[in-house]
């Protein structure tokens, strides 16, 4: 019995090792692939300074820890009351008929 479990560990360890190195040469040599956008944009031409691109648009910046933790309520909106026991209606109740 040890023979056959020596020889299917051998086994196992072997086709892993040459599936994975088989895998990887035809992963290095496969071509690159299409480009997603067929056509090229223009290249950049720095004379032509009235362009069509929008500019980006900026964001507010993230308030620091500092503020965060100052305890700064003016910035920060209150959470709106949540009942905590739902109404008996909505729920019904279990009933598991015996034990």
């Amino acid at each position: 019995m040890k023979p056959l479990k020596f020889g299917l560990r051998v086994w196992i360890a072997l086709t892993s090792v040459l599936s994975f190195l088989a895998g990887w040469m035809l992963l290095a040599h496969a071509g690159k692939p299409s480009p997603l956008i067929a056509t090229q944009p223009p290249a950049f031409d720095a004379s032509n300074s009235t362009s069509s691109i929008a500019p980006l648009p900026t964001l507010q910046p993230l308030p620091s820890l500092d503020d965060l933790t100052s305890g700064s309520a003016t910035q920060l909106q209150s959470l709106p009351s949540i009942q905590s026991n739902p109404p008996a209606s909505f729920f019904p109740s279990f009933r598991s008929r015996g034990s």
